[in-house]
Parts: C-alpha cells; sequence; structure tokens
C-alpha cells in the first residue's frame, strides 16, 4: 500500500489561518485547518474562540461538496469530545475526508491521541507530525498548559543600550513603534502581571491599546509589601479593560477599595525572603484557566521568574540611547539560574522597530505529544 505523504506548504497555510485567532482563542487552543482537493485549497478556517466553530469545521463548510475524497490539514489533532460544538472527527468524516494531517497531537487529556484513533476507527489515513514546531509555534501557551501544567511566561522589559531601565525625568525608554508592539504581545496574552513596584514607580493602565483589536486583559499585581491605595489608574479602568488581581500577603484584611467591582484579592504567603513563591503564584492563574502571561518586570522580580526556570519565552527592547548611571534597578538583580550558570539564548532573533531593537528568544521547549 503506497503511504500518503502530506505536502508541507498546506500545513503552512493552515498555521496561517492560525494565527488568524491567536489572542482570542484561550482556553481553546488557536487552530488552523485547510482542505485540498486536486492538489488546491478549496476551504480555508480559523477557531475564532469559545463558543465558535472549530476550524476543521469552518473549513470543511467553505469547501461544500469538494471536500468528499479530499485531504485536511489541521495544526492541531481533531477534538473527539463533545463540548459546546460536536466533536471535529464526526464532522470531518461525514463529509467524505479521506486523509488527515494534523501538526501536532491535542496535549489536553480529553483528547491526547483520541481524536487520531476516531478517525482511523472511522476508516481515514491520519498522519501526526507534519511541521510540528510550526503547529507549537501556532499557540505556545495551550501546549505549555498542559504540557507543564502551568502558564506560558513570557518576559519582557525595554532597556537603555547601557543597560539601564529608567532614564532621567522618567517617561518611555522605547520609541512608539516598540511600545506597538508591547501591545501587540499583551494582546496574545490572557494575563499581564506585575510588581506593585512598577504600579507605584509608573502608574501605568496595564491595558491593551491597539487600533480596531479591542481586549479585556487580567492584570495581576504582586504586591507582597502592601503599597497600593486603589488610587491607581488601573483601577479606573477596571473592569472594562479586564479585572484586577492584586496578590497580596495571606491573613490580612482586605483594603475597602478591594470592594471595587472586577478588583480581586488574591491572597498568598510569603516565603523568608518577604516575596511570593511564583509557582504558587503561576498555580492559582492555571487553576482560573489563564494559559498565557505576559511578565513586564525587572529587578529581583525578573531575576526570579528566571532562577525559577518558569520563563518561556523572553523578550528584551533595547533603545539606541546611553544614560549612564541613573537611579533604579537593574534590568536582572540576582541570579537567573537555579545552578548559577549563564543562560544561553536559543533560537535568538532579532528585530528592528523604528529606531530601538527587539531580541526575543525561546528559554524552554515547546511541549508536545507527537
Amino acid at each position: 500500500m503506497t503511504l500518503w505523504t502530506p505536502d508541507p506548504a498546506f500545513m503552512l497555510a493552515a498555521a496561517e489561518e492560525a494565527l488568524k485567532g491567536a489572542g482570542r482563542t484561550h482556553p481553546n487552543p488557536s487552530v488552523g485547518a485547510v482542505v485540498v482537493r486536486a492538489g488546491h485549497i478549496v476551504g480555508r478556517g480559523f477557531h475564532e474562540g469559545p463558543g465558535h466553530p472549530h476550524a476543521e469545521v469552518v473549513a470543511l463548510r467553505e469547501a461544500g461538496e469538494l471536500a468528499w475524497g479530499g485531504d485536511l490539514y489541521v495544526t492541531l489533532e481533531p477534538c473527539c469530545t463533545r463540548g459546546r460544538t460536536g466533536p471535529c472527527t464526526e464532522a470531518i468524516a461525514s463529509v467524505g475526508i479521506a486523509r488527515v494531517a494534523a501538526a501536532v497531537l491535542d496535549p489536553n487529556p480529553s483528547v491526547n491521541g483520541g481524536g487520531a484513533k476516531a478517525l482511523r476507527a472511522l476508516g481515514l489515513e491520519v498522519q501526526v507530525g507534519l511541521l510540528k514546531r510550526d503547529g507549537l509555534s501556532v499557540d505556545p501557551a495551550y501546549h505549555t498548559f498542559y504540557g507543564k501544567g502551568r502558564p506560558h511566561v513570557h518576559l519582557k522589559w525595554a532597556q537603555t543600550l547601557d543597560g539601564r531601565v529608567c532614564i532621567p525625568g522618567g517617561g518611555y525608554i522605547t520609541g512608539p513603534e516598540a511600545r506597538l508592539r508591547v501591545h501587540r504581545d499583551r494582546y496574545l496574552a490572557d494575563a499581564l502581571l506585575v510588581s506593585a513596584s512598577t504600579v507605584v514607580a509608573d502608574d501605568p493602565l496595564l491595558t491593551v491599546r491597539l487600533d480596531g483589536q479591542a481586549k479585556a486583559i487580567v492584570r495581576v499585581v504582586l504586591d507582597n509589601r502592601c503599597r497600593l491605595t486603589g488610587k491607581e489608574r488601573l483601577f479606573s479602568t477596571c473592569p472594562e479593560a479586564g479585572p484586577v488581581w492584586i496578590v497580596r500577603p495571606g491573613g490580612l484584611p482586605d483594603p475597602d477599595w478591594a470592594r471595587q467591582e472586577g478588583v480581586s484579592i488574591c491572597p498568598l504567603p510569603l516565603d523568608p525572603d518577604g516575596r511570593f513563591d511564583l509557582r504558587a503564584v503561576l498555580t492559582s492563574l492555571k487553576e482560573k484557566d489563564l494559559m498565557a502571561v505576559y511578565v513586564e518586570a525587572v529587578g529581583h522580580l525578573s531575576s526570579s521568574f528566571l532562577r525559577a526556570g518558569l520563563v518561556d519565552r523572553i523578550s528584551v527592547h533595547v533603545a539606541p540611547i546611553l544614560v549612564g548611571t541613573t537611579p533604579g534597578p537593574a534590568a536582572l538583580e540576582g541570579g537567573v539560574s537555579p545552578t548559577g550558570e549563564v543562560q544561553v539564548m536559543r533560537q535568538a532573533r532579532w528585530e528592528r522597530a523604528g529606531v530601538d531593537f527587539i531580541v526575543t528568544a525561546e528559554l524552554e521547549d515547546p511541549c508536545s505529544l507527537a
């Protein structure tokens, strides 16, 4: 019997579809699919978010009768469970698709290879693993969430060319193009995490500000020294721009301003150094189905995330300016690895953003089951 050799170009097309829904689908995954008949794409689809049809169904509907005897390329193994929508495996088989190529298995235990098994039981040829890395990169947070049992963490900070994170007189270090990138990365996240020191020093809104792409995002503030007063600007945007979760030491009475709509107090114990256990923080976010966390931090907080091995992706925004000695924390304060060794940035890539540069690197291997 001649085995089918799927075409990587069609999987890349499916990945392009998946990215159209990025930032809107969690706790569902971002997924893209294309239907191919006689070497041509006859149907495309992506998942828009909870309650919307899955990517496979959208692509099959567009293909219509042309789906019969065709091939389906999908970035994630089709589901075999019944939730808000029916199983994609049944929809695929019902329209006469002959062969299915999936980039990667679904790490959700409710699927976990069951979709591929169901399709094969229905007589379809199924191949898993075509352009696996591309399939993982579509929605790395979804795979981290199930593969590592915690949210995916993207750590970011901005600095001058000489490594300073503050400039005389305050204000932004980087220009508008780099700041636009920050909002795009925030859009891809479910939660934005900062320290209370950042809120007190800069009084930021911590919102997603993109033209034509409004999104509410959970704002998480680590307030181990109970410095917030409730008068900071982020509270004025709550709950419209997203809820505000304040992590405070356990055993303390809630402040009066915590009664504001959309504001929640998350009590956690402090460690002997007077800081929160970051794994416990991430566990509390995971329990609320938050899959992607964008951390904007410097100093001890950024170092602590790195030292605990909790950073999956790091982005450093570098402005081509020199300021010399200036008050304020360093980008990193303390060790950055559990063993004290130097961390080598893998897959580092430099991008130009106006006059600034952004270096992004992956610190953790993507999680997958295939």
